[in-house]
């Protein structure tokens, strides 16, 4: 079996499948296919050719609640992420229809609003208000609206609704490819260029000079707690595997190039469908496109093409991983979860887990041979001391003695040599350490990554939110391939306010 050579943190698995799901809701059929999904913290949604709406609980995998549409196939869906009470629809006829679930007063699901402004137009793209009740949505011809809603409810006791006209935000001169939101600022992407916009005072910036052609996405990048005194960023993508990174005022910081950095090659998808296999022969370069960037936890940022999905860490200019999985036509993502909808309306369910993680998940549900053949593959990472908080000695030696004596001796051997070589938890990685110098504090995330906090007056201050690899290798891998910087001056976009 090969042994990845470097230790990587961690792995794409897919540790159940929703096909079951999919054939209970009759949505593998010739007749019927699903065509858009979401997710939030409590519900998967799945849209269909038929204009019905699936919510299924994810805890149980059970399906609650069913929400019919004659206006056409569902095409778009999107959770009020602060309030999972509400969720918009847009449909194959380009109408946006505003439900409230009224899951806590134990209630029927009602239509509370229903747009017509983009009828007749394909709706491309819905995004909530990260704080109030408002969903902004863009079409194929540009058109960027908003849908405010105001409640009168307290406590959500009455159900008395004030609508107020719909809203035309601006139009910008190509189809909407993205769209998010955070603390006032909407981000919309189109065909040729991105553009931020204040929606409190209506001010407008196109985010760099140089246009590009074809399906880029962008996203915001917001700052944790431990950062407070820093500015949430944007990532827009750029041709030829490239983000700007961009501050919260539209201004492009720095370029970040990943077509080297993707020459690595991919890591398998963890399933229990099949053992994972890891082709050591390097890739070429690959210069992609990326059509949709979304935040992921860890301070990550992750994008798809019909190769595979390609999960970043774009403050280090780091690529965290990218695996081969074939015909995506969309992802929905909530804190480390993706869901991933195939071109033949398939749908798979992904979590990213660190390395040893996925073992101990793995040996919960007692697939003992898959979780052996892991350890062996990601053995420079099982090795580590960080991974003895999971998996220590003993869990490991009870996983040997699982395996079967008669037909499973090489894979017993390796298990043998990979556990004589684990480092102990309270093994200091000093030659890691070492490398932060004294006038930094630090902690350790999971993933093996080292937060970096420096004192105030440090040299190194302007560093305090960045993250550094604990591993060698990837330092030096990513010192090989340094940002290019394109000076871009923000200027003020001349979109067309309607």
């Amino acid at each position: 079996m090969a042994v990845i050579p470097e230790p990587y943190s961690y792995v794409l698995a897919e540790l159940e499948c929703l096909s079951p799901l999919l054939s209970a809701l009759r949505l593998d059929s010739s007749r019927l296919k699903c065509t858009c999904i979401g997710v939030s913290r409590k519900w998967l949604a799945l849209g269909s050719s038929g204009g019905g709406l699936n919510l299924i609980q994810k805890d149980c995998w059970k399906q609650r609640l069913f929400l019919s549409h004659k206006e056409g196939a569902i095409s778009c869906v999107a959770f009020c992420l602060h309030d999972e009470d509400y969720v918009a629809v847009a449909t194959s006829q380009g109408l946006v229809v505003v439900w409230e679930l009224n899951q806590e007063r134990r209630g029927k699901p009602e239509r509370i609003y229903v747009s017509s402004e983009h009828k007749g137009r394909k709706v491309t793209a819905l995004c909530w208000d990260t704080n109030a009740l408002r969903v902004f949505v863009g079409d194929h011809v540009g058109k960027v609206s908003v849908i405010k809603i105001n409640s009168s409810r307290q406590g959500k006791v009455t159900t008395a609704f004030v609508m107020f006209p719909i809203h035309i935000i601006t139009t910008v001169d190509s189809r909407v490819v993205q769209l998010d939101y955070l603390d006032g600022r909407l981000l919309i992407s189109s065909l040729t260029r991105s553009y931020l916009c204040d929606t409190e005072r209506e001010k407008f910036w196109k985010i760099g000079n140089k246009e590009r052609d074809g399906e880029y996405g962008a996203c915001f990048f917001p700052v944790g707690k431990s950062c407070a005194n820093q500015q949430s960023l944007i990532y827009c993508a750029r041709p030829g595997s490239r983000m700007w990174e961009v501050n919260f005022e539209g201004e492009v910081l720095s370029t970040h190039q990943f077509k080297q950095l993707l020459s690595s090659p991919p890591l398998p998808v963890i399933t229990i469908r099949e053992d994972p296999e890891y082709n050591i022969s390097a890739c070429s370069p690959q210069s992609l496109a990326f059509p949709r960037l979304l935040y992921l936890s860890e301070h990550c940022i992750m994008t798809w093409t019909e190769r595979g999905i390609y999960i970043f860490i774009p403050q280090n200019v780091q690529v965290l991983l990218w695996s081969e999985v074939k015909d995506i036509y969309d992802i929905a993502v909530y804190k480390n979860e993706l869901f991933c909808l195939h071109t033949n309306g398939k749908v798979s369910h992904l979590s990213l887990l660190t390395v040893e993680k996925c073992v101990e998940r793995l040996l919960r549900r007692s697939f003992w041979t898959l979780a052996a053949k892991m350890c062996c593959l990601f053995q420079n990472s099982i090795v580590l001391c960080r991974a003895r908080k999971i998996l220590p000695v003993d869990k490991l030696e009870h996983l040997k003695s699982q395996l079967d004596l008669s037909t499973e001796t090489d894979l017993i051997t390796q298990l043998e040599e990979l556990i004589s070589k684990l480092e102990p938890l309270d093994s200091a990685c000093s030659s890691r350490r070492s490398s932060i110098s004294s006038h930094e504090s630090f902690s350790i995330l999971d993933s093996g990554i080292y937060r970096v906090i420096s004192r105030r007056n440090s040299q190194s201050d302007e560093d305090s939110c960045s993250l550094h690899s604990q591993t060698l290798s990837e330092d030096e891998r990513l010192k090989e391939f340094h940002v290019q910087q394109e000076e871009e001056q923000v200027e003020h976009g001349n979109l067309n306010i309607c």
